[in-house]
C-alpha cells in the first residue's frame, strides 16, 4: 500500500466518523427533547391522579355519610382524617 492510500483510507475513515458523530448527536438532542416531554406529560398525570383520587375520596365519603353501601370505608376515612387533625394540632401545640 503506498502512503497516498493509506492518507485517502485515513480520510475517509475520518470523514464516516465526523458523519457518524453528527449523527448521533442529532439522535442525542432528539431523544433529549423527547425525555424532557415525558417527564413534563408523566408530572401532569401524576397531578391529574391526585386530583382523581382526592375526588373519589370525596365521593366515598358523600356517599357513605349517606347511607350508602361504602358506610365503613367512610367511616374509616372520616377517622383516619380525625386523627390527621389531631396530628396536626399537636404539632401546633409544640
Amino acid at each position: 500500500m503506498s502512503k497516498n492510500d493509506v492518507i485517502t483510507s485515513l480520510g475517509d475513515k475520518v470523514v464516516r466518523l465526523m458523519k457518524e458523530n453528527d449523527r448521533l448527536v442529532a439522535e442525542n438532542d432528539a431523544l433529549s427533547r423527547k425525555k424532557e416531554r415525558m417527564a413534563t406529560e408523566n408530572r401532569e398525570l401524576k397531578q391529574t391522579i391526585d386530583a382523581l383520587e382526592k375526588r373519589i375520596g370525596v365521593l366515598e365519603l358523600r356517599n357513605g355519610l349517606a347511607g350508602g353501601a361504602d358506610a365503613k370505608r367512610a367511616q374509616a376515612r372520616i377517622n383516619r382524617l380525625m386523627r390527621e387533625i389531631d396530628r396536626c394540632i399537636a404539632l401546633m401545640n409544640r
